[in-house]
């Protein structure tokens, strides 16, 4: 039966290495005190009577690819690629938050006139950036002005600011907003969008229909060919509790796979509950149309133009709202009321920034 290389060099080195650890106790019974066991180990080495420990390590160099894998070295493995890997990968988060700052700053110097008084802020990590632009603006610029917010994220960054505080609901009536910045989860060619991934769409398109004119401001991520290509999560719909099981089977009728109410974890066990006190219904649907296929009805085998769809949505009893924006943008109409953005400011992953329109469509800033 022929041997295993492997375990005849290992018994070979324990064997070789019991040895020159009873070598090392003769010697350490003669003197006091020395040093330890591997400098006693190589005083009594001897090449002539330790040549197996010699033949061990040229039978394990000759067998790299056979060998039993060390832990230890993954582990320093693993290290050095974490030390590569990080810093490319923090660089890029870096770089795009850069590009978010540069998209609030590009919005807000071409949309933000000192002469307004009355600004709509929204949710998201973009509008962040929105109001640490306008902060930089000062005081002579800011202290004359009111800021709106859509939710609770965003009346904290508006204070935290030094801002003075409105509400819409307190804007007098026959009065519009003068501008009103937001982010968004989907933007398509046509500045269609999904919103509500903050559970704050109610809010958000109060605020944005209260505007003369509402610009958008978010990453490339959030770039795409048709709502619900990108933004896999669903629709967002804001729903009254007690008819949430209604809306639920609805959905399912207009074709929308899995509709399902929003956790509210990991921060609240149950379900998520917006600042107006309702619910979240997340419905996927199929890739939204800005235009059906000649011959095709709305709804047919489950697909939906974006318009059609926001229509249907709102009809359903119980629904309160839901996060797709379409229709007019504020200079397809006079005083209001219009839910499409003006422009749409993207941050992009090289630090650049494009501005989406209808008039010029995607260019460079």
């Amino acid at each position: 039966m022929s041997m295993n290389p492997h375990r005849v060099a290992s018994f070979t080195a324990r064997r070789c290495w019991s040895a020159a650890a009873a070598a090392a106790r003769v010697h350490q019974q003669k003197k006091p005190a020395g040093p330890g066991f591997h400098s006693a180990a190589a005083a009594h080495f001897n090449p002539s009577t330790s040549a197996p420990l010699r033949t061990t390590i040229v039978h394990q160099a000759a067998l790299p690819n056979t060998c039993t894998p060390q832990p230890h070295r993954y582990l320093h493995t693993t290290a050095r690629m974490a030390t590569t890997t990080t810093p490319s990968a923090a660089d890029a988060a870096v770089l795009i938050e850069k590009s978010k700052w540069l998209a609030a700053n590009r919005a807000v110097t071409e949309h933000l006139s000192p002469a307004f008084r009355h600004i709509g802020i929204g949710s998201g990590s973009t509008v962040v950036h929105v109001v640490d632009v306008i902060s930089k603006l000062g005081p002579a610029i800011t202290s004359p002005m009111t800021f709106y917010p859509t939710g609770d994220q965003s009346r904290d960054l508006i204070k935290a600011a030094g801002f003075r505080l409105g509400y819409v609901s307190d804007l007098p009536r026959g009065h519009s907003l003068d501008v009103c910045f937001d982010g968004a989860d989907e933007v398509d060619p046509c500045l269609n969008l999904i919103k509500g991934g903050g559970a704050c769409l109610l809010q958000e398109k109060l605020v944005a229909t209260a505007a003369r004119k509402f610009v958008c401001v978010a990453d490339s991520r959030k770039m795409s060919t048709h709502l619900g290509t990108e933004w896999k999560k669903g629709i967002p719909i804001e729903v009254f509790p007690m008819a949430v099981p209604q809306v639920l089977d609805e959905l399912a009728r207009l074709g929308s796979i899995g509709a399902q109410v929003r956790s509210g974890l990991p921060g609240k066990a149950g379900a998520c509950v917006t600042d107006n006190g309702l619910r979240i219904v997340d419905a996927v649907f199929k890739p939204l149309l800005t235009e059906l296929p000649q011959g095709r009805e709305e709804g047919e085998e489950g697909v939906w133009t974006v318009d059609g769809l926001a229509r249907r949505l709102i009809e359903i009893p119980g629904v309160a709202e839901h996060g797709l924006f379409y229709g007019k943008s504020g200079l397809e109409v006079e005083s209001g009321g219009a839910q499409k953005p003006v422009a749409a400011y993207f941050g992009m992953e090289d630090g650049s920034v494009m501005v989406q329109t209808l008039e010029k469509g995607l260019v460079k800033a």
